[in-house]
Order: C-alpha cells, then sequence, then structure tokens
C-alpha cells in the first residue's frame, strides 16, 4: 500500500484537530458527465493516528460504493463542514441546477 490510487478530477479536504493535525477527510469524485458526483469520507477515532494513505483509500471506497442519502454514519465535525464541501463540488464539477 505505497500509494493510493486518487481517481481523476477528485476533490480532497481534510478536517484538523485544534493542533492542525489531520483527523479525518471527505472526498468527492465524479461519476457522471452531468456534473454529477459521489462524496466518501473517513474519520479517526480519537486517540488513534490518522494516515492519510488509510484515509483516502476508505474515503475513496466509500464515494464509489455508497450512495449519500443519509448524514447518519457521518461524524458529526466531517458533517459541519459538508455543506460548504458540496458547495466546493457543484462548482468544481459545474453542477447545473
Amino acid at each position: 500500500m505505497n500509494e493510493v490510487d486518487v481517481p481523476q478530477y477528485t476533490l480532497i479536504t481534510y478536517s484538523r484537530d485544534k493542533d492542525n493535525t489531520p483527523r479525518g477527510v471527505l472526498v468527492a469524485i465524479k461519476t457522471g458527465d452531468n456534473g454529477e458526483f459521489n462524496i466518501g469520507y473517513a474519520q479517526c477515532r480519537k486517540g488513534d493516528r490518522f494516515s492519510k494513505k488509510l484515509g483516502l483509500k476508505i474515503a475513496i471506497g466509500r464515494a464509489y460504493t455508497d450512495t449519500f442519502n443519509s448524514l447518519d454514519g457521518i461524524p458529526h465535525h466531517l458533517r459541519k463542514m459538508l455543506p460548504r464541501f458540496i458547495q466546493r463540488c457543484e462548482k468544481y464539477y459545474k453542477v447545473k441546477v
């Protein structure tokens, strides 16, 4: 697991704690030609050390497999970052509203 296979046109945003240490990641992957995208996430537990490679691997896997219908499983800190991240994704992927 030396490298993570990050798809082309992927947006990545890390959440950080008060010491500016990465604790989680949000990932958006382009899924269609009309500006469609899926979002995946990963966050380590309190007291664990966050690995960017493993976090990206988990988040990209969730973006490919999960449909982002519910906020149930998303950690609170990542959920707070979500509205701004979705706006960034819509602008980047040029979603037509």
